[in-house]
């Protein structure tokens, strides 16, 4: 067990706490420890001033920046419950978190936001100088910390409370295990409203290295990532395997100051890992594994050198943690598939404003009283004794990395005006709605939008008079799924060269059997990180550099067809003159 009763504590013994050192890189500017701690200072005391105690819930509706950072630790420092809130998620999502959260105010860009009508909001200025000086609050470790938000399984956000034990026995433990030092450097994909966020900013400053932040509208585009890797003397980032997947198409195109990459919030597929040896065998991989409910992390596996027709496994349980298998009885699985459940110091408090869902699945051990969660996820043990990682038991799914629960976004749909019932599968790896409604596909996709983050919106939407039942008079999901298999969809498209290539190229994409010259790319199963591949296929195929702002204004597969013959004859001039 650790000696430090906070992670705030670990903070303050970075060897590189109160230097000069670069603390965090954005794309337009570098801020050191001292002017990180600086301005986290004037954060705590902006708080208190505003009569923010110890204990209460501040919620941090930033976009990702230095601000942001500090704003994290002052809130923590004011010994607050540090609240990350989606500064793009749709206003009406945060307002059914805050509703749980209840916090006493918001920090945001703009005091007079949506959210003031309900909240008091302060806006950070650029100069804090009036504020008056005050110190950091003392720290129990039985205190939260900090609360986190995510898609419940009854169909509404869900956000659960860690306490600072937790989060400084995950962060002591990430800090041994991955051997983090005063010269790290991480690339830090997640959005800061996401646990791994966390992670990612306390153990840098805690080891007294460097981050640099990619801003949310940068996470999915492959060439800056690998600019940025270029230019700076990164040494590791956690990202999503289908994203770092398509990064290894840049094929010796990143440098070779990577030390560790970490694979987390999806399944991770023996295909990436054996490229990744192909291109980087030095480089060490880790499969990182854990729910938020239970401190960001709580198994890891260095998968680096994992062989085999074996799915890479999760691995072992982190310090202070203990990880067991429940088969449909309740009973210990031993080998067997069973649910994952976890118990240990990582174990957060429960869902906030939600009695019945945190009884589900935050339970005690009769004999011990020891608090376990119950995770949803299926696993069994290996031959080398190590957990693998084997699906979902209920509807329950990641899309992007991101943990969706279908139920969520059924409830979004049948909110919307003129849609009577709808239906949500995950086919394919990506979200799929039958709707019977009154209105158009893309009406439904707009006003979604507007409810939902994007990643919970259905790839493709299909118009149907009524949903298959059965015969207990539910949803037939099995039904529904193959109504998205078997769909024939009519080819009418001329066999010329450019139409076929390119058409092949979205079949192979989108994984469909046709398309038709009408078609939106995102209408029919596409999404960002799914563009960026039909992208990289298309430039390699026709041999033409393609402006990825340019493309994203020509999303139907007739309006892509006329672009690229324009730039095959732009071309072919250019050679002839």
């Amino acid at each position: 067990m650790s000696v430090f009763k906070s992670v705030l504590e670990l903070y303050r013994r970075s060897p590189s706490f109160l230097s000069e050192q670069p603390a965090i890189y954005t794309d337009s500017e570098v801020m050191s420890y001292r002017e990180l701690e600086c301005r986290a200072n004037a954060v705590r005391d902006l708080l208190s001033q505003e009569g923010v105690v110890q204990g209460e819930v501040v919620s941090v509706c930033l976009p990702k920046s230095v601000d942001a950072v500090a704003a994290m630790l002052g809130v923590m420092k004011a010994g607050a419950v540090y609240h990350p809130l989606s500064f793009e998620a749709p206003p009406e999502r945060n307002h059914r978190i805050l509703s749980d959260v209840k916090p006493k105010l918001i920090v945001h860009t703009d005091s007079t936001c949506c959210y003031a009508r309900h909240y008091p909001v302060i806006a950070l200025s650029e100069d804090l100088s009036h504020v008056r000086m005050g110190r950091d609050v003392f720290i129990n470790p039985e205190e939260v910390a900090y609360v986190v938000s995510t898609s419940g399984s009854t169909g509404q956000p869900s956000s659960v409370e860690i306490r600072h034990e937790s989060i400084e026995n995950y962060i002591t433990w990430k800090l041994a295990y991955y051997q983090f030092h005063s010269r790290s450097v991480k690339l830090q994909f997640a959005p800061f409203s996401f646990d791994s966020a966390i992670s990612d900013i306390l153990s840098m400053l805690c080891c007294g290295g460097a981050l640099y932040l990619v801003s949310a509208d940068k996470r999915a585009n492959c060439d800056y990532i690998i600019d940025v890797i270029g230019r700076y003397p990164i040494t590791s980032f956690a990202i999503v395997p289908s994203l770092y997947k398509r990064l290894l198409c840049f094929s010796g195109k990143l440098v070779h100051s990577l030390e560790t990459i970490t694979l987390a919030g999806e399944e991770v597929t023996a295909d990436v890992l054996a490229e990744h040896r192909r291109q980087f065998p030095s480089v060490r991989v880790v499969n990182e594994y854990g729910p938020c409910e239970c401190t960001i992390g709580v198994l890891a596996s260095d998968v680096t050198h994992h062989v085999g027709s074996e799915p890479p496994p999760i691995g072992c349980a982190i310090d202070n943690t203990d990880v067991f298998l429940f088969d449909t009885f309740l009973d210990k699985a031993g080998r067997r598939t069973g649910e994952i459940c976890i118990a240990g110091i990582c174990v957060g408090n429960g869902y906030l404003g939600r009695k019945p869902e945190t009884c589900l699945k935050f339970r005690h051990n009769p004999d011990t009283g020891a608090a376990y969660y119950c995770t949803g996820d299926l696993g069994y043990v290996n031959s080398a004794g190590e957990l693998v990682f084997a699906g979902r038991k209920e509807r329950t799914v990641k899309v992007a990395g991101n943990r969706v629960n279908l139920i969520e976004v059924e409830i979004a749909i049948n909110q919307l005006q003129d849609i009577s019932q709808s239906a949500v599968v995950f086919h394919g790896e990506r979200l799929k709605a039958l709707c019977v409604a009154d209105r158009t596909v893309e009406s439904i996709r707009q006003a979604l939008s507007e409810k939902v983050p994007n990643y919970m919106i259905p790839s493709v939407i299909k118009l149907s008079k009524s949903l298959p039942i059965s015969q207990n008079g539910k949803k037939d999901y099995h039904q529904i799924a193959d109504i998205f298999s078997q769909q024939d969809r009519q080819i009418d498209i001329a066999d010329a060269r450019v139409e076929h290539i390119v058409m092949q190229y979205w079949k192979k994409t989108l994984n469909v059997q046709s398309c038709e010259l009408t078609d939106n790319f995102f209408d029919i199963g596409g999404n960002s990180l799914l563009f960026i591949d039909l992208i990289m296929e298309i430039s390699k195929g026709f041999n033409v550099s393609i402006d990825l702002s340019q493309l994203l204004e020509k999303l139907t597969l007739q309006e892509q067809i006329s672009y690229l013959d324009e730039l095959i004859n732009d071309k072919s001039k250019e050679i002839h003159e």
